[in-house]
């Protein structure tokens, strides 16, 4: 059963699902928990080996990086990983070509274009009456914000909230014949220079339908109060200045390096910074990308897991607070089952590539199963008839 009543920014739709309904709809669940456990347990594996693939990788190439100097070339060093330090510059500025805008030496220029646009948030309330049948209302907002990704209103459940197309959007534009000393940039390498600064744009031109607002480019009957389909326009910029840079020294020009096993390395920051602290910042920067990946496959697996057992708290669905109590039965078994295989899963990836930590980590795997049912079993005294001592099981005290 379906129902809906609208406002002007505002959609609410209330619906109905019987017992038998909700109780197919968990076996169905199953089917999608069980892909959700192989999908968890093929990223927990494949994260891993990314994980030692990049440690492997960076060890070996921070023991075979050799350092050079910006200017003259260095010949001597072609085909070798090198750290280098120096002044990198443009021949030919950067400059988008619709607004016109650049300025002496940017290496790198980059428009944030935003429009003024619709966004749909969800609200939903449910409860469960006797006999298992639950009511949901699901509530939609519409409010008005300025984004960079154009939002695509074709879903949303209020006909009256449309965005138009996005005229212009968000682009970067590199120089010309961008060094660093004596040697080329390459793509590859000059797209890890991400060091931009506010740029004015005050060189460019506002195109036909737009105007200068400040430091940005207007398009829209005005800033003071947009309207929907409003867009602006600012700038950022890389300009000339001291870097340091870890990459494959080729014909001259600095590339992406990749490793013997596939791994790619093109290490860049601003300023004159060591080959060690350019590592120790990549090897972070992996270290953070491993814990949030595996927090994501654990995450799906335990999802999974709750899925598969749907079901069980389903049956009991007909009374809402005994469907409750089954409810956080289920996550606690979910999250007893899910810890330890993560850890599993972790363990058999490092086994495969470092037995030593890989051995650890199986180790605290069966420690944590271990742990889990030692703190769920809960010894219970046995009745005894009236006058008598009721049975304790070994190690209690009454």
């Amino acid at each position: 059963m379906r129902g809906a009543k609208s406002m002007s920014d505002q959609f609410t739709e209330v619906t109905s699902q019987g017992y038998f309904s909700r109780l197919g709809g968990s076996f169905f669940g199953v089917l999608i928990g069980f892909v959700l456990v192989a999908g968890s347990v093929f990223l927990l594996y494949w994260n891993e080996g990314r994980a030692v693939q990049a440690i492997g990788a960076l060890e070996r190439a921070q023991k075979e990086v050799v350092e050079i100097k910006a200017d003259p070339a260095d010949g001597a060093a072609n085909t070798r990983l090198v750290h280098v330090s120096g002044d990198m510059t443009a021949a030919q500025p950067a400059r988008d070509a619709k607004f016109g805008v650049t300025g002496p030496g940017l290496a790198r220029l980059r428009r944030t274009a935003e429009m003024y646009q619709w966004k749909q948030e969800e609200h939903e309330e449910s409860h469960t009456s006797v006999g298992g049948t639950k009511t949901t209302e699901k509530t939609y907002t519409y409010t008005k914000v300025w984004s960079e990704e154009p939002i695509d209103s074709s879903s949303f459940k209020a006909d009256n909230h449309r965005n138009p197309p996005m005229p212009v959007r968000s682009e970067t534009f590199d120089g010309g014949d961008v060094k660093l000393g004596a040697y080329r940039l390459e793509p590859s390498v000059l797209d890890q220079v991400d060091a931009f600064k506010p740029f004015d744009g005050s060189g460019g031109e506002a195109p036909a339908g737009w105007r200068r607002d400040g430091d940005e480019f207007y398009h829209g009957a005005g800033p003071g109060s947009p309207a929907i389909g409003d867009v602006r326009v600012r700038f950022t910029a890389v300009p000339g200045q001291t870097i340091s840079v870890v990459a494959k020294l080729a014909g001259g020009a600095l590339v992406e390096y990749r490793d013997p096993d596939g791994y790619r390395i093109a290490l860049v920051e601003p300023g004159t910074v060591s080959a060690d602290e350019l590592f120790k910042a990549k090897q972070q920067e992996e270290n953070l990308w491993t814990w949030i990946l595996r927090g994501a496959g654990f995450v799906l697996m335990l999802i999974g897991f709750m899925l598969i057992a749907g079901p069980i708290s389903m049956v009991l669905a007909f009374l809402p607070f005994l469907e409750g109590i089954a409810e956080t039965g289920v996550f606690i078994v979910a999250v007893t089952i899910s810890v330890p295989l993560t850890l599993v899963v972790v363990a058999v990836a490092w086994i495969a590539h470092r037995p030593v930590y890989g051995i650890g980590l199986l180790v605290a795997a069966v420690g944590a199963f271990i742990l889990f049912r030692r703190m769920h079993k809960r010894p219970v005294a046995v009745a005894a008839r009236p006058g008598t001592t009721p049975f304790m099981p070994p190690g209690m005290t009454s």
